[in-house]
């Protein structure tokens, strides 16, 4: 339970290994949730809400990839996924040869998943994010270019969404990311900017183009500026609350939003935690008050990523570097559309 009692739950994914780097997840129609590894190019599944799961392998993209960057769900589609993959370099932080798949599961995970190639993702920067806006368009933020791309999945085609300042990395030592996370609601485009510490939101409109699917109709609002080193992003359903993590100090923030006047008050609901990197509300059983999970990286260590000593991680989790992950051998299914 959060500190303000605004959660029905907190759930602290503990299973994963503690010296991976997992930074997409999704929650999925049959309780597991689906989680995506950046420093492998592994994908996992597993039930978050038991303490004693084992994550099950379900693919390697060993081939085309050596880390997944991000995941989403794909709407209009029941368990079916979009997994964006990339060659990575955590240590010298470079992101290069994107590509986003198509991932469809089966309910009880009793068969292969199908992987379908969607398409390349060229003359970008460093593709942080994917999320979906219809089942045609996704929106993908650049961290390295400043903008926020739309991909058609259909044709692979990739247009210019939005690209402002507020994207910018921020000017000082060791700042690499600047735009990170995106939500997509009515009537707004969300981001947060990782360095600059800024959560802000874009108005947008639908628009009868399929292809295009949302347009930008104003300037950027820059609703907090106080939380340095933020990742993770999850909005309530009325969009008065928003949830982010610092990866460096171990907080979970909440971001009070006043969705009319555009206002914002931000405050600590959670501490101690060890490189938290992902968020994720859930709505059980018509309760008004959600889940919040959270995932956090563990013990991985990089000279650009440095934390205090201890590490509380080791004393939760329940699986390590040491321990073998359940995996499940099956041929499985690789197409291009």
């Amino acid at each position: 339970m959060l500190e303000d009692n605004s959660i029905q739950d907190v759930v602290l994914v503990t299973q994963l290994p503690s010296d991976s780097w997992f930074e997409g997840f999704a929650l999925r129609p049959n309780g597991k949730i689906l989680a995506s590894r950046l420093d492998e190019p592994e994908l996992y599944t597993f039930n978050a809400e038991d303490p004693d799961s084992t994550p099950e392998l379900l693919h390697n993209f060993e081939e085309h990839a050596n880390g997944l960057i991000n995941l989403c769900p794909l709407p209009g589609s029941d368990d079916e996924y979009l997994i964006l993959s990339g060659v990575v370099d955590l240590v010298n932080v470079t992101f290069e040869e994107f590509i986003v798949w198509r991932v469809s599961l089966s309910p009880d995970d009793s068969s292969p998943p199908k992987v379908t190639k969607v398409t390349d993702i060229k003359d970008t920067g460093f593709c942080i994010g994917i999320i979906a806006v219809s089942d045609r368009v996704v929106v993908i933020p650049d961290s390295f270019k400043n903008c926020i791309w739309r991909l058609d999945v259909q044709t692979g085609k990739v247009t210019l969404l939005v690209a402002d300042d507020t994207m910018k990395v921020a000017e000082g030592e060791g700042n690499f990311f600047g735009l990170n996370r995106v939500r997509v609601t009515d009537g707004f485009l969300w981001f947060t900017n990782t360095s600059a510490g800024t959560l802000c939101r874009i108005p947008i409109e639908r628009v009868q183009d399929p292809s295009v699917e949302i347009r930008t109709t104003g300037p950027v609002q820059v609703l907090t500026d106080d939380i340095p080193h933020c990742d993770g992003l999850a909005l309530s359903r009325d969009q008065t609350a928003v949830y982010t993590c610092s990866y460096m100090d171990g907080y979970i923030w909440k971001v009070s939003v006043d969705p009319s006047a555009g206002t914002a008050k931000t405050s600590v609901v959670m501490q101690n935690l060890a490189s938290p990197t992902a968020v994720e509300l859930a709505y059980v059983n018509n309760n008004n008050k959600p889940k919040l999970f959270i995932v956090c990286c563990g013990e991985i260590k990089m000279n650009w990523f440095v934390q205090d000593d201890g590490n509380p991680w080791s004393e939760v989790a329940n699986i390590n570097s040491a321990v073998t992950v359940t995996v499940v051998t099956q041929v499985e299914t690789i197409e291009n559309i």
